[in-house]
């Protein structure tokens, strides 16, 4: 197992030297929020780091509003619970809080919902991949970052929208693993 070196020893002129190797400030759910601007929504905590993440697009919201409109009316009529949808921080981790397009957490779970954000790991988590956040490899590494957090937070089932393909991936938490289940296309068979 690799461990993150904090001091540095070595012989200089004869002596033994030790110094202390700075560290990267991993920012805590406080800093981010004294960090960021009130209420924009546009910003992801990864890893101890702030990330901006720009406005979707229309399509992404469109994606996103009727989402929230057939899973939100299906949850309502079977008494299922609480369906969010971005901006709403999410603290998976003391150093990981992100804003999953939409997420789930049903009745037994509801105890995660706190004041000004989810202090815990929803039940669904549904991410839109606008043409932005699939475009290159050093945008595609945050959602992969993501997706295990996801992962070993046990996050029961996990959707992948891609709105240029027109696909949809569907992960489901077994054996500690969300595990690919199926794609699904628009309009094919």
């Amino acid at each position: 197992m690799n461990a993150i070196a904090k001091h540095s020893k070595y012989r200089l002129g004869g002596k033994q030297v030790t110094k202390k190797i700075p560290q990267p400030k991993l920012l805590t759910y406080e800093n981010y929020v004294k960090l960021t601007p009130p209420n924009s929504g546009n910003f992801e905590r990864l890893n101890g780091r702030i990330f901006f993440i720009s406005s979707p697009k229309p399509r992404h919201q469109r994606i996103s509003l009727r989402l929230s409109y057939y899973l939100g009316g299906f949850i309502i009529e079977n008494n299922l619970e609480e369906l969010f949808a971005a901006p709403m921080d999410v603290l998976f981790t003391p150093h990981d809080t992100f804003q999953p397009d939409l997420l789930f957490i049903t009745k037994d779970r509801l105890s995660i919902i706190g004041e000004n954000k989810i202090e815990g790991t929803p039940d669904l988590v549904i991410e839109i991949l606008s043409p932005s956040n699939d475009a290159n490899e050093a945008e595609r590494r945050p959602m992969s970052y993501k997706r295990h957090i996801y992962e070993s937070k046990g996050v029961k089932e996990y959707w992948l929208i891609n709105i240029e393909n027109q696909t949809l991936t569907l992960y489901k938490q077994t054996d500690n693993e969300l595990r690919w289940q199926s794609d699904f296309q628009k309009n094919k068979h």
